[in-house]
């Protein structure tokens, strides 16, 4: 498909988070005694930081809506990394703190070793961050199955939280971890970007149904 497709179906994204923080926000009342009231929050920022860095761009203020971009994605990783903080039992917090640090450090020597127009994209600092994701993820999992909470998880709303986050980073791992070297590459860039951006779609549409059909833990 052609690339201009594939630039209108990103831009179109911000409605697909601005419908899963709508929906977290309309059913805040199953929430607000929880950690889980600020996930709706954190959609709507996310959503408010997307638009403003389409915004940006479509005026050519690059280096406004880069630094948007850039902000969005840190806070997507840090705020995933807190609710694993927050969900995960306490033996398994320590990780979440070291994969905080990791990912920090990883961003900060992205900054300074790689100044400049070096890259297109900060593949070393969000893989890293990836990759804790995922090994967060499969921590979630494993207690799930251990816990009684596996015979009602799809009452769950940190259940569909867990597989929409599964989806989008173990999808997208490859695509977002090689973005540089994939973008030398138009055609194939066009045809993997066309899935990952899929994947985020399926991503919020999950957060979504949790929203509505999940009840308090």
């Amino acid at each position: 498909m052609p690339y201009s497709q594939l630039v209108l179906f990103t831009k179109c994204l911000v409605l697909a988070e601005a419908m899963a923080a709508v929906t977290g926000l309309i059913t805040w009342r199953k929430w607000k005694d929880s950690y889980l009231k600020w996930v709706p929050v954190y959609l709507a920022a996310i959503t408010i930081l997307e638009t403003g860095y389409h915004i940006f761009a479509w005026y050519k203020q690059d280096a406004v809506s880069g630094a948007l971009y850039e902000i969005a994605v840190s806070f997507e990783i840090l705020f995933i990394t807190w609710f694993f903080y927050k969900t995960l039992n306490n033996k398994n917090r320590t990780l979440a703190i070291a994969g905080a640090a990791v990912y920090i450090a990883a961003l900060i020597a992205e900054q300074l070793l790689l100044p400049g127009h070096a890259w297109y994209f900060q593949s070393l600092s969000y893989t890293t961050g990836n990759l804790f994701i995922l090994i967060y993820l499969i921590l979630f999992f494993i207690e799930l199955v251990r816990s009684e909470k596996i015979l009602v998880f799809k009452k769950s709303v940190v259940f569909w939280i867990a597989c929409g986050l599964l989806i989008f980073y173990l999808g997208s791992f490859p695509f977002y971890g090689l973005y540089n070297e994939l973008s030398k590459d138009l055609s194939l860039f066009v045809s993997i970007a066309w899935i990952a951006e899929s994947l985020n779609y399926c991503m919020y549409l999950f957060f979504t149904i949790g929203f509505i059909w999940a009840k308090v833990n």
